[in-house]
């Protein structure tokens, strides 16, 4: 590359013409006449232009374009020379990494003799399959091209061989990767040209020698030894396809992306079969030849190397490969060098003690330097200590949680150890995350109404999820802990309240949550994933999770760079995490600089009182106290929301946790994914986290989550999270406004029983026996539950030793007793006696009442089975003691009492989901729908209709319930709440429309 001064373009300007070109758009017409121009000029044939002179204006373009072009012969002066870029920490005292071609330096220029014949086979049925008899361009390919442009498709171009020697070699580097007509043109002339006075070996030869393959590999020779570690003409024809398949892609490589490459392989070694250079068997036999891929990073002395690695590649998205490699940029990146030695330090340290070395062990910094950082380690439980847990890795990433920057990555323990694949970045790699999953989850709930207070049932259940055997998740420690608020079940990390949650909001919407946060796989399609998602059940990487956990660090705000336009999808993020602050060009200037214009930005994800909620639950380190106990290491010198993961046999251990300044994921495990031994997040990974939190605060102030205005905060009842009655006890609870219950509580109940006999107590029980005592009484399906863990339960039978015969010639037969009753009741029964007088009715309140309101009149009637009187309650509400009495002639008395529960107050209901005006798609699959709905005394159940059509019917609270979506189109929502004494209440009316797309 020139030196600056020459004449050449800037790379400031080349980067500011780039950023011009991007904001220029091209209508369809102007493109396809500007094709039309090019492919006219083809069709003339200008490698005959000498012929053409008469053509006025063919020989004017010609003349146009060819006195701006370098002369054919400077091919032969293939450009070597470049300055290399370089990347620094933050601070810029420690250079990271040297981005350079490390064979450029002595490389050997290789003939095409001594290029194997399979090698350059493969690469002309790649490349240029008529470039033996085509005149500099492949006329075809052009016309592919046209045609895929003007319909629509993939914009290429078509280039042959020795177009694309020209543009590699002749066209200045900032033109190399427009797709524009006046390079086009250029590189047309120039190809013309070089195909009249040079030889196609000698063509073919520059080419192999100057094309880029990726990796820093230019030519065929510094290719070989990059991804084979070989010379070029040590190559098998598997390796030659391999290398041939490159050019087009060089992304798409074998030490990059193995997969794509091994699939590209094919197409070539396929290539050269309809070519007839190779049989189909020596094809298929190259094809499933096992290939060595030299591991790139044996060629530099990279600090914070998977670090330095990643920032390269993003580099690389930001100003292309040729200016990343060639162009001599200054790059400061975002790591913080000090922090990546001692969290390196501190997790080899960890890992160390966790394979059975001493609890005293700390392993220095890379650089010679003692850990601070192992001083924070928390130490093993003594069960855990000399024992070899069979663990080898782990990796580790931080963030800074205001601006997105990633202070530190660490992808390994030892980049440079095969033994434990240290070249592979875990950070990135697809690993299920465990219960690190699980506040998507809870966080989508909240978003659908459910609260911190919500009761769930850790209990045996069986999830039906369509197929012949239900879903029977287990907690970790093989224990249910029967009902559990939302709270309690995230910050111990229980596995059935998460299903339970999970099947309330629905997987799809749990899935949106999550990409929207941050996470860029669980791309399967809604169908792949079922309920064990929530403890998880998909893969994810640990540098997206820590990504999307720093949205609840910021209040529900994501912080980062625009993620590039070709790579946005829709429903996932548009911002990525930086690892880069400021880029120079040679001379200083500065290119491009992290918060500055349009190079960050912030994006509300989630309301800040929801983030908030996560955070609260997070760091309630009373809340977690059951299944970690008082001390661990999720306990830090300051608060900190953390979460912890553990999957199936110990594969994985995941700890990732924040405050408002900073967020660290870790990974412990095997990056074979060999199971570990015996091994908890809570030791495995925590302790790691632990260290790095408290040594990345160390100078911090301590800062908390300030808490929202549409926050608030009620005592509600410990269990159920409704509101309290005397009999439940209490605890203070935050909620989102207008989520707060409005419900008493049904949990906690008062039952009136005889001390001696425990059944329940009647009117005929003697005063003295009866005893009130309080009972918790859950929905049935934690029976199995509540009888296991001993829980009293109110009797079901009454007391009736004393009672008189219950039809007998005085008796009250309707209503039944205990029953429920409202408005003008019907009092039937018998009413005789031999020496019958008269009959009265009375009513009293309570079980034994200390006055008596007579219903209607004396009676002088005698009745049997007969309607007895009227009895109006309208105005009346609760227990009530109802008698009938017949007097005799002598005045002598004869009783019946029953009670009966009076309630003329209808229930309460309102929709609190979905909210009126809502959209869906199609793909939602399903609305949930949850009311808020509340009784004086006791409801029945609630009736859930769409469009008018009755769709459900639920009788256990919290009466949610699924419409399955079936058509397109708008439609109403409304509910009908029952009492137990029939009472009835209507909610609004909800409109929805479901989209068709």
């Amino acid at each position: 590359m020139a030196a600056p001064g020459s004449g050449k373009l800037s790379i400031r300007r080349i980067v500011h013409q780039r950023r011009a070109r991007r904001a220029r758009t091209q209508t369809g017409v102007r493109r396809a006449l500007r094709w039309l121009l090019f492919i006219a000029l083809s069709f003339a044939g200008l490698n005959l232009l000498g012929a053409l002179a008469g053509v006025g204006t063919v020989v004017s373009v010609y003349a146009y374009y060819a006195q701006r072009l370098p002369e054919p012969g400077e091919i032969t002066r293939v450009e070597q020379e470049f300055e290399t870029t370089r990347l620094y920490d933050r601070t810029g005292e420690h250079l990271l990494y040297e981005v350079i071609d490390p064979l450029g330096g002595d490389r050997i220029w290789v003939e095409l003799p001594d290029i194997p014949i399979h090698l350059r086979q493969a690469t002309i049925a790649a490349e240029d399959r008529t470039f033996y008899e085509n005149p500099g361009y492949d006329l075809e390919g052009i016309l592919r091209a046209l045609w895929n442009n003007l319909t629509g498709g993939q914009v290429q171009g078509g280039s042959s061989i020795t177009q694309q020697l020209v543009k590699n070699v002749l066209i200045e580097p900032e033109k190399r990767t427009e797709l524009s007509l006046d390079r086009k043109i250029q590189e047309l002339i120039l190809a013309i040209r070089i195909s009249n006075e040079y030889s196609k070996d000698q063509i073919l030869e520059w080419y192999l020698n100057t094309n880029f393959y990726g990796n820093l590999a230019y030519g065929v020779e510094a290719a070989a030894q990059v991804y084979f570690g070989k010379s070029v003409g040590e190559l098998s024809l598997a390796e030659a396809a391999m290398l041939a398949a490159i050019p087009q892609s060089p992304g798409l490589n074998p030490i990059d992306n193995f997969a794509l490459a091994k699939e590209r392989q094919r197409l070539v070694l396929d290539a050269m079969v309809e070519e007839g250079y190779i049989t189909q068997d020596e094809a298929d036999i190259a094809f499933e030849t096992p290939l060595e891929i030299r591991p790139p990073e044996q060629r530099f002395n990279l600090l914070a190397p998977h670090f330095s690695i990643a920032a390269r590649k993003q580099l690389e998205d930001m100003f292309g490969p040729d200016l990343v490699y060639r162009g001599g940029l200054v790059v400061y990146t975002t790591l913080d060098y000090d922090l990546y030695l001692q969290l390196e330090c501190a997790a080899r340290s960890h890992v160390a003690r966790l394979s059975g070395q001493p609890e005293t062990t700390v392993i220095p910094a890379a650089d010679g330097s003692d850990c601070e950082a192992a001083r924070y380690l928390y130490p093993l439980p003594p069960e855990h200590r000399q024992q070899d847990h069979n663990v080898s890795n782990a990796a580790v990433v931080v963030l800074n949680a205001p601006t997105g920057e990633v202070l530190a990555m660490m992808g390994s323990l030892d980049y440079y150890d095969p033994e434990i694949d240290g070249n592979f970045n875990v950070a990135l790699a697809l690993r299920q995350p465990g219960s690190a999953f699980k506040p998507f989850t809870y966080v989508t709930a909240f978003e659908q109404g459910y609260t911190p207070a919500t009761m769930t049932l850790d209990v045996r259940t069986a999830f039906d999820v369509g197929s012949n055997q239900p879903y029977v998740p287990e907690n970790f420690d093989r224990q249910f802990h029967g009902p559990q608020s939302i709270r309690s079940a995230l910050a111990n990390s229980y596995n059935v309240p998460a299903v339970q949650v999970l099947d309330w909001v629905g997987i799809d919407n749990v899935i949106r949550t999550a990409h929207a946060m941050g996470i860029n796989t669980l791309d399967r399609g809604l169908d792949y994933y079922g309920l064990s998602l929530t403890l998880g059940g998909g893969e994810v990487t640990l540098y997206d999770m820590t990504y999307a956990y720093s949205v609840f660090a910021n209040m529900g705000e994501m912080r980062g760079r625009p993620t590039p336009q070709d790579r946005r999808r829709p429903g996932f993020r548009t911002l990525d995490p930086t690892l880069i602050l400021r880029v120079e060009d040679r001379e200083g200037n500065i290119l491009w600089e992290y918060g500055q214009g349009n190079t960050f930005s912030s994006n509300r994800i989630l309301e800040p009182s929801l983030a908030y909620l996560i955070n609260d639950i997070l760091s309630d380190e009373v809340a977690r106290r059951p299944s970690v106990g008082p001390e661990s290491a999720l306990l830090l010198s300051r608060p900190a929301a953390v979460k912890t993961g553990t999957t199936n046999d110990y594969r994985d251990n995941w700890t990732i946790g924040y405050t408002p300044q900073i967020v660290t994921g870790v990974w412990v495990g095997n990056t074979d994914n060999s199971p570990m031994v015996d091994l908890p997040a809570i030791v495995g990974a925590a302790p790691i986290w632990h260290a790095i939190m408290e040594y990345a605060h160390r100078d911090l102030p301590v800062e908390t989550w300030e808490r929202p205005p549409d926050i608030v905060e009620m005592t509600v009842c410990q269990t159920s999270g409704l509101l309290p009655t005397p009999y439940c006890p209490t605890r203070q609870e935050i909620f989102r406004q207008g989520t707060e219950p409005t419900t008493y509580d049904t949990i906690y109940q008062p039952f009136l029983v005889n001390r001696e006999t425990g059944l329940l107590a009647t009117v005929y029980t003697p005063p003295d026996l009866v005893e009130e005592r309080v009972y918790m009484v859950l929905p049935p399906e934690a029976a199995d539950w509540v009888r296991e863990a001993g829980i009293p339960q109110p009797p079901t039978e009454y007391d009736t030793v004393l009672a008189p015969e219950a039809f007998g010639d005085v008796a009250i037969t309707d209503p039944a007793p205990f029953a429920y009753v409202r408005g003008a009741i019907t009092i039937r029964g018998n009413a005789r006696d031999p020496n019958f007088q008269l009959y009265r009715l009375d009513y009293g309140q309570g079980l034994n009442p200390t006055s008596w309101t007579q219903i209607g009149q004396n009676s002088f009637t005698p009745r049997y089975n007969d309607e007895l009187g009227i009895w109006d309650t309208r105005l009346l509400d609760g227990l009530y003691s109802l008698r009938l009495t017949v007097v005799r002639g002598d005045n002598s008395i004869n009783e019946f009492v029953i009670q009966v529960t009076v309630d003329n107050i209808p229930p309460s209901i309102e929709l609190a989901y979905p909210e009126d005006g809502q959209q869906y798609t199609l793909d939602d699959e399903f609305v949930t729908i949850q009311p808020f709905v509340s009784d004086n005394i006791s409801m029945d159940r609630v009736e859930f209709y769409v469009d008018d059509q009755l769709i459900a019917i639920s009788t256990v609270a919290p009466f949610n319930e699924r419409w399955i979506i079936t058509e397109a189109g708008t439609h109403v929502i409304q509910l009908r709440a029952y009492d137990t004494a029939g009472n009835t209440a209507l909610s609004e009316r909800v409109t929805i429309e479901v989209l068709a797309d």
